[in-house]
């Protein structure tokens, strides 16, 4: 079972990075409403963070330099427009519980809203996916024209071995 493609032009890393989540799967954490609170800082200082990833509630695309970027989540039956990434991060899970996933800069963690009308809504059938991030230069003599995209593989009822490298950045610029 795929899903269209969504492509989001115009995208901000605030805070060097994005995350795509199922907020659903935010408010089942157990530790109350995540209504309001800094997610970010409580992800970043305690074993939330790495729990919230494993679990497949949350993927972070980090290290990203600010700018505007086109961001698409895809299936991965669906064609990418573009080719050879220059950074990919593969073995992430995650597990679609709503129907509906949120895409925002890792900024609006710090006071979590999930109504927050900058969010980028993706309409995804429930269940686990097998997740990599490709960062693109998408004109190699212009830095800042550049694409991230979450390819999703899946869904399944059971749920994938995560073997993602939680501190992978996705910086375009190095190894230049």
């Amino acid at each position: 079972m795929t899903f269209p493609s969504e492509r989001f032009e115009g995208c901000f890393p605030e805070l060097f990075g994005f995350v795509l989540l199922d907020a659903t799967g935010l408010d089942d954490l157990g530790v109350g409403s995540p209504v309001g609170r800094n997610l970010l800082q409580l992800f970043s200082t305690s074993e939330q963070g790495d729990r919230v990833v494993r679990d497949g509630i949350a993927i972070p695309a980090q290290n990203i330099d600010p700018g505007f970027y086109t961001v698409l989540v895809r299936h991965a039956r669906s064609p990418s427009p573009w080719q050879d990434p220059k950074v990919t991060s593969a073995g992430w899970v995650l597990h679609v519980r709503s129907g509906e996933l949120l895409l925002c800069g890792l900024g609006y963690l710090t006071k979590w809203t999930p109504d927050h009308p900058r969010h980028r809504r993706i309409s995804v059938p429930p269940g686990w996916y097998e997740v990599e991030v490709h960062g693109h230069r998408l004109h190699p003599d212009d830095p800042d024209d550049a694409a991230y995209e979450f390819v999703l593989s899946g869904p399944t009822g059971a749920r994938p071995t995560f073997h993602a490298h939680l501190n992978h950045g996705l910086n375009l610029n190095d190894n230049d």
